[in-house]
């Protein structure tokens, strides 16, 4: 039945997808003044997702904290899935699809370089490090348990898993080594996210459009990022224990953990929403004091009020047990 569904969502997006070079990107909004539409929100939905995963991951290993075998496997294969998600929007926005490559730096007899002032071109660089650091602190966090699934399997199994193991033995030397290496990628990790993000911020914050162009975004957007990853996290874990039975791994100790970092960032975000008011009004500007009035009393003020609500005030109720 999940396969099923997850069959039809793909050809429902396939057939989407196809409407879209078709009719052009303007079907989904992409038109004057709104350049970037709902592709730059599903990009930084996404990025925001897949920061969390290796960012929990990472600063829990290094200050060995002890309920973070339980999650963090799970935190970072989200991490993986979602950043491969999120590579996909900045692809689809540029209408056309099949020169993507020429956002790469890559030698060429023409001698062209990418235009590295564009904020297309820095989701991609943040995107293929983020992707390539996180993809790598996944495996190789995997391999002594590859290596422990592959003694207890036979067949074609074992002969697959004795490849992805890359020859694991579990002698002093290479839990040594391995040690030292996972501790470099976690202490790498955990910068890498917070810079990546900060470049994405930029994408709206490097513009000088009302609402935009304020250098809170940065801090805004980690923290952001990881409220809304760990909001997945939770999402994931928490039927995830109930259909497998995990109650004895994953323990109310384990989501009271959780619901601290969310309580923190969420506090993080509520800050931030004041203070985009705040510094709007402070200014002096009148279009910045139009877009925020417009924001929470214009035509769309109940979507302005609804993310406020939810994700500011709704976190809050987490310091009360």
């Amino acid at each position: 039945m999940a396969l099923f569904g997850a069959i039809a969502m793909f050809l429902v997006g396939l057939a989407t997808f196809v409407m879209l070079l078709k009719e052009g990107l303007g079907l989904a909004g992409y038109t004057p003044p709104v350049m970037w539409s709902v592709y730059i929100t599903t990009f930084v939905f996404w990025v925001g997702i897949g920061h969390a995963g290796t960012l929990i991951s990472a600063i829990l290993f290094l200050f060995r904290s002890p309920w973070r075998t339980a999650v963090y496997r799970s935190t970072e294969a989200m991490t993986v899935f979602a950043v491969m998600t999120a590579a996909l929007f900045p692809i689809i926005h540029i209408g056309r699809q099949w020169i993507f490559y020429w956002l790469l730096p890559y030698p060429n007899q023409r001698f062209l370089w990418p235009n590295f002032k564009s904020p297309l071109v820095w989701d991609v660089f943040a995107i293929s490090t983020y992707f390539t650091v996180s993809t790598t602190f996944l495996v190789v966090g995997l391999v002594p348990d590859i290596a422990a699934i592959r003694d207890k399997v036979s067949g074609w199994r074992k002969k697959v898993y004795e490849l992805c193991s890359l020859g694991w033995t579990g002698a002093d030397s290479q839990w040594r080594h391995y040690s030292r290496g996972y501790l470099y990628l976690a202490a790498l990790a955990t910068p890498l996210v917070l810079s990546v993000h900060s470049v994405v911020s930029w994408d709206f914050a490097m513009s000088i459009i009302p609402g935009w162009h304020g250098t809170i975004f940065a801090p805004y957007f980690v923290a952001g990022a990881i409220y809304s990853g760990i909001g997945m996290v939770l999402t994931l874990l928490i039927p995830l224990r109930k259909v497998l039975k995990l109650e004895h791994m994953l323990t109310d100790y384990h989501f009271d953990n959780l619901a601290k970092l969310t309580l923190l960032t969420g506090s993080i975000l509520f800050y931030a929403y004041a203070m985009e008011y705040f510094v709007a009004w402070y200014s002096g500007n009148t279009f910045e004091q139009a877009t925020f009035w417009r924001r929470a009393f214009g035509p769309m003020w109940w979507a302005g009020w609804s993310m406020i609500i939810c994700n500011a005030f709704v976190s809050q109720l987490l310091w009360f047990k």
